[in-house]
């Protein structure tokens, strides 16, 4: 049962898909919330502000010295923005060096996906930068959490706002655990601060199918419309894994297309986009009296959801 205990936290990439649930909810769960921003401009920040948070523009966030200052006081320090190669292996380094510095307790870099500690070296590039700078973590002295959302629903649910076909990808019966973003945002913000996630994995573990139990759905939702299919099949995905470049291609892709074949893999192919490791915490162990706010049923139920408006 998640106890209150009000701590002074930080949050860096509050305003992202992932920092804005996870920031409102820590706000109003009613901690001591610190903003760090490159500019204060930004309807979400006046958002932030009507709740109570601290905003603090840091236009270098990558001046050691500057951040440790800042974060003086910090209990918990939150990296919520996209995980890219840079900012795991350039910025969050420099981070956690700033933490160190101003006494910071726990540290907790930009998971929020698939979980790389259920992972072995080689199996996704992006994943090898992450278990690098886990190492770093460790031998900071910093406590930890490691918050694993598995999928959202915008993504990982079929639906046509994102590809012109229904697309799916490599085993198809592989469980996939996905949750709608308003919900990794209020868990993550309970799971961050509370102490029995300290230096363990956390997994979120509340909704569950497979890519055909997904489509089987959809089909039975909408039997009157015409569905175009496209499957990328393990063997692609992995040959694609070895052979793709650097070039970012995917609509609304933020990887590189080897990451992003990478990803796939661990997902699609060996199913580790969710894992549950000796030193991993399911949610739905830890918050049995949560309610999510949809489930992926009823998202794929929703015209407004699976068609492109």
């Amino acid at each position: 049962m998640y106890t209150f205990r009000k701590q002074t936290v930080a949050v860096i990439g509050a305003t992202g898909q992932v920092g804005t649930p996870l920031t409102k909810n820590l706000l109003l769960l009613g901690h001591d919330v610190l903003v760090l921003t490159r500019s204060l401009n930004s309807e979400k920040i006046s958002e932030f502000q009507a709740l109570g948070a601290r905003m603090v523009e840091v236009k270098d966030m990558m001046d050691v010295d500057l951040m440790a200052t800042t974060l003086a006081g910090v209990e918990t320090l939150i990296c919520a923005v996209p995980g890219s190669k840079y900012i795991v292996t350039q910025a969050e380094p420099l981070w956690l060096d700033a933490a160190v510095k101003a006494g910071v307790k726990r540290f907790v870099p930009t998971e929020f996906g698939a979980h790389t500690r259920g992972l072995e070296l080689g199996d996704g590039v992006i994943f090898d930068h992450k278990k690098a700078l886990h190492q770093k973590i460790f031998e900071s002295g910093l406590s930890w959490t490691f918050f694993y959302t598995g999928g959202i629903f915008d993504y990982f649910l079929p639906n046509l706002r994102f590809f012109r076909k229904i697309t799916t990808f490599g085993d198809l019966d592989i469980p996939i655990y996905t949750h709608h973003i308003n919900d990794i945002g209020a868990v993550a913000a309970m799971a961050l601060t509370d102490d029995r996630t300290v230096n363990r994995c956390v997994q979120l573990d509340f909704n569950v199918l497979s890519q055909n139990e997904m489509l089987e759905q959809i089909e039975a939702n909408f039997p009157d419309y015409d569905f175009e299919y496209e499957h990328f099949s393990s063997e692609f995905i992995t040959e694609a894994r070895n052979t793709a470049g650097d070039e970012v291609t995917a609509k609304k892709g933020a990887e590189t297309d080897r990451e992003r074949w990478g990803i796939n893999y661990v997902i699609y192919v060996i199913g580790k986009l969710a894992s549950f490791t000796d030193e991993t915490l399911g949610t739905a162990e830890l918050y049995p009296e949560y309610q999510v706010s949809m489930t992926p049923e009823q998202a794929l139920a929703d015209p407004d959801f699976v068609f492109e408006k």
